[in-house]
Parts: C-alpha cells; sequence; structure tokens
C-alpha cells in the first residue's frame, strides 16, 4: 500500500528526540530490521514513525537546530529518511553489516529496499557510546548521483 509521510513525520521524530531516553540498542542490525519490519507492516491510518532518541549527540544538535529553525514548519530534511522519501511501500528489505576497519566502536549497517518499485541502498553508520549504540549518521548510496545524500549535510543546510 502507498503511504503519503510528508513532513508530519519529520515533525514527530523530531519532537521526539527528547521524549524519552534514549532507545536500548543492543544490535544495531537487529533494530534496523525491526525498524524495517514496522514499516514493511505499516496499515492505512496507522502510522509508524520511527524512534526519534537514537542518535549521537552530533546528530541529535543537528536535528534539535533544524527543528528551531523551521519553527514548526518544514526544515531542510524534508523526506522520512528511514524510506528515503515521503511516501512508502517497501518491499524486499533486506538488512546487513560490515565492520569498521580498526573502529570496533562503529559499526556499518545496510539497507536495501525496494520503495514503490524504485532500489534503494542506505548505509547507517552506528557508534557506541558509553556502552551504547547510537545513530550517527546514514547515506543513501543507491541509484542516480542526484538520488544521493547524507542525512548529517542535509540537516546542515543553510537557514
Amino acid at each position: 500500500m502507498k503511504i503519503s509521510a510528508g513532513w508530519l513525520i519529520v515533525a514527530v521524530v523530531v519532537s521526539s528526540l527528547d521524549a524519552a531516553p534514549a532507545s536500548k540498542i543492543d544490535d544495531p542490525v537487529a533494530f534496523v530490521k525491526e525498524v524495517y519490519g514496522h514499516y514493511a507492516a505499516h496499515k492505512s491510518g496507522d502510522d509508524y514513525t520511527a524512534p526519534g532518541n537514537i542518535y549521537t549527540p552530533r546528530l541529535r544538535a543537528l536535528f534539535v537546530r533544524d527543528e528551531k529553525w523551521a519553527k514548526g514548519e518544514v526544515g531542510c530534511l524534508e523526506i522520512d529518511f528511514w524510506v528515503n522519501g515521503q511516501d512508502y511501500e517497501l518491499k524486499n528489505v533486506r538488512v546487513s553489516s560490515r565492520p569498521v576497519a580498526g573502529r570496533p566502536d562503529r559499526m556499518l549497517v545496510i539497507a536495501t529496499f525496494l520503495n514503490l518499485g524504485t532500489p534503494n541502498e542506505l548505509h547507517f553508520d552506528f557508534q557506541q557510546i558509553a556502552g551504547k549504540w547510537l545513530l550517527d549518521d546514514v547515506h543513501s548510496v543507491g541509484g542516480v548521483s542526484a538520488d544521493r545524500w547524507t542525512l548529517s549535510k542535509i540537516l546542515s543546510c543553510a537557514h
């Protein structure tokens, strides 16, 4: 089914940054699989919003900065980065990982999927801080170069 997420999801995610202590992520791969499981099982009228309290201090500060600048409107991030779009209908979701050489405190989680028939590949950079895995950045690496982005760079747009 096709879902229209729009900027409302972005606002909900950002507003949930301070809503609760960081979600406990013991295994970044299992966490990403769980998030995509929710998106894939989404039913009309039952919007799913991924946890917004999972970010490193660096990425969290960028979300907070963008939210303050936007003043309740759409900020720099105009998509739901988990699905690489505003609308979604996910199929063929696959999640894997690979270590980051020389960095046992880092893990790269790779998600590939079809969204509305378009292939996507997202790389999630997780960092372990004080024994907790937190999301430090996301990169869209699939498709044509116009479809490639880095979450922290989007959130750092000129205001």
